[in-house]
């Protein structure tokens, strides 16, 4: 019971850093990490998926500091670069594991 209340604590701090690092970006980078984060949730598995928002939050925090305009950070596809992003971080997705049982369940099928 200790060790989870000590996660719990622990989580919440964390996430709190994170949203007072994000307020210290520009708007428009803010604003850009906000949709980003807000797309990206939807297929979070738990609360180590701030490994993958910090991750961007440095990608962020790093661009803004070399000027390096939004759009070149995503690319043409905002899709696309949050999905490579949380590609690099399978085990914190639910999607990745109900991918992962479709493609199994239809291989059954198929034998």
């Amino acid at each position: 019971m200790r060790n989870f209340i000590k996660d719990m604590i622990g989580s919440k701090k964390r996430y709190k850093d994170y949203k007072k690092a994000k307020q210290n970006l520009p708007e428009h980078y803010k604003k850009a990490l906000d949709a980003l984060e807000k797309y990206m949730w939807n297929f979070a598995r738990g609360e180590n998926f701030m490994v993958v928002l910090e991750g961007v939050l440095h990608l962020f925090e790093e661009s803004s500091i070399d000027n390096v305009p939004v759009t070149d950070i995503l690319g043409t596809d905002p899709v696309e670069f949050a999905d490579s992003i949380m590609a690099q971080y399978p085990e914190e997705l639910w999607i990745i594991k109900s991918q992962d049982k479709l493609r199994e369940d239809i291989k059954k099928i198929g034998e």
